[in-house]
């Protein structure tokens, strides 16, 4: 009768080889993919919270330029240094009296003035920026259609004049898309 060895079995850490590395594999993959999500996480919730914040100033911007072409002119300085600056200083053109569009630049006013909106991480603060930001945009469109002009970012390269947001055949580089036929012999 053979005697049973008490030995291990030398081909056991060879056939659970795979599975011995697939699981430290998935394991050290999972920690530094956690670590790299958190890194790449906080990267892009910055450069996000930047162009809010960025669309914020430019708004705020505009707002206090055409509160300044609605304010009646102030009365002249005594100072001589002061009157040459202000010749010297092109002016703005000033905006035709309107109490609506006065009223939405006041509004819009408020509504992008840094000292009025929290910048904390919560989610509050972070839902009314949100909320504030979107109702500012609105009051800016408002104001551009008072006044009679857009600029240059209202309308995308896409939308160029009446053609709202129609992109005609034939513009652009050909083979600008594997997709793009309007030049094939086929469709004749």
């Amino acid at each position: 009768m053979p005697q049973q060895s008490t030995a291990p079995d030398p081909f056991d850490t060879l056939l659970t080889l795979e599975d011995t590395l697939y699981t430290t594999a998935y394991t050290h993959g999972t920690r530094d993919g956690a670590h790299a999500g958190r890194i790449e996480g906080r990267v892009f919730g910055l450069e996000k919270g930047f162009e809010k914040y960025s669309s914020m100033g430019v708004l705020h911007g505009r707002a206090l330029v055409w509160n300044a072409r609605v304010s009646s002119p102030t009365s002249p300085s005594n100072s001589s240094g002061f009157q040459e600056l202000e010749s010297e200083r092109r002016s703005l053109p000033t905006l035709k009296p309107n109490g609506r569009l006065e009223k939405n630049i006041h509004i819009l006013t408020h509504l992008t003035d840094p000292l009025t909106f929290s910048t904390e991480n919560s989610e509050e603060a972070v839902a009314d920026f949100d909320d504030r930001l979107k109702r500012a945009g609105a009051k800016a469109k408002i104001i551009e259609k008072t006044i009679g002009k857009t600029t240059s970012t209202a309308l995308s390269p896409e939308r160029k004049g009446d053609r709202k947001g129609m992109k005609l055949a034939g513009e652009g580089k050909k083979d600008e898309n594997i997709e793009d036929f309007t030049g094939s012999r086929f469709l004749s």
